[in-house]
């Protein structure tokens, strides 16, 4: 796999030379080693990518051209999964961040909760915002995804919540199923039973040839393509028992993910796998 590098959208242009942007540079000279003629891809974060080549290295500068043909993205899920994240102390948000982008998740919202043992001021959480940003990059540069995930600024898990509750008919968005889960061991109904039922009703309740995809519905795929999940997930003690029934009010189902109780670092992306198993791209 070809060493990949964000540009910005505009900077994508078809045989254009180009200055890979200063921490680009420094990795792909200081780093990587890379030379004159070496190949490299650039993606733009918007669903674009093209091959280019190294001109030339000077320090910390690197310049390309990139090649006359400009590709659209054929790695972008087909489920759109929001990701509610209870803030995780040291390393583990990074992780969470890391591989929930490549399991193909769109956006990242990391939450302050009751239980969260993380605590930020303003300056600490744009700090961290700006460093969870910089994961979704490196993340996308790995992973071969084009789409840059949003990672939003931390908030509070009920503003969170909040956010979700106002979408008018979300459980029957006219551009197919959409759903709000919240992870709870405590929950009757498991994560899979709950999404294989879900998905069982829209596709009874869908009619026969579907306005939106123009394909019969009678397989899952269809419904994937329209489809999107927001999941909630607590920190490493969990949700409290207000915060359960705060995203209940929104419209949230409680979900279990099995018999066994999941770290916080393992239950997002266990649950974002499920879900691309279920009715994604897996």
């Amino acid at each position: 796999m070809k060493p990949r590098f964000l540009l910005t959208p505009d900077q994508l242009v078809a045989s254009a030379r180009v200055e890979l942007p200063a921490e680009a540079a420094h990795h792909a000279v200081r780093v990587l080693r890379l030379g004159a003629g070496a190949a490299l891809e650039i993606f733009d974060g918007a669903g674009r990518r093209a091959t280019a080549t190294v001109l030339s290295t000077d320090r910390d500068r690197c310049t390309v051209e990139i090649d006359a043909a400009i590709l659209s993205s054929t790695t972008k899920s087909l489920l759109q999964i929001t990701l509610l994240q209870g803030i995780a102390a040291a390393d583990r948000m990074d992780w969470i961040i890391e591989k929930s982008i490549e399991l193909g998740v769109a956006r990242v919202v990391p939450m302050l909760t009751q239980r969260s043992t993380v605590k930020l001021d303003p300056e600490r959480a744009k700090k961290r915002h700006l460093h969870w940003q910089r994961i979704a990059v490196a993340a996308c540069m790995q992973c071969g995804q084009d789409q840059l995930p949003t990672v939003d600024a931390p908030l509070p898990a009920r503003t969170a919540f909040a956010e979700f509750a106002e979408f008018a008919e979300f459980d029957h968005h006219p551009a197919g199923l959409s759903q709000r889960l919240i992870l709870d061991p405590l929950a009757p109904d498991s994560l899979v039973q709950t999404v294989r039922s879900l998905m069982a009703n829209e596709l009874a309740n869908a009619p026969e040839n579907d306005p939106v995809t123009n394909h019969t519905t009678n397989h899952t795929t269809n419904l994937a393509d329209h489809s999107s999940w927001v999941l909630a997930v607590g920190p490493e003690s969990g949700f409290d028992l207000d915060e359960i029934e705060a995203a209940k009010r929104a419209g949230f189902k409680p979900v279990r993910m099995g018999p066994r109780v999941l770290r916080t670092e393992t239950a997002g992306p266990a649950a974002i796998a499920a879900l691309q198993t279920l009715c994604g791209d897996f």
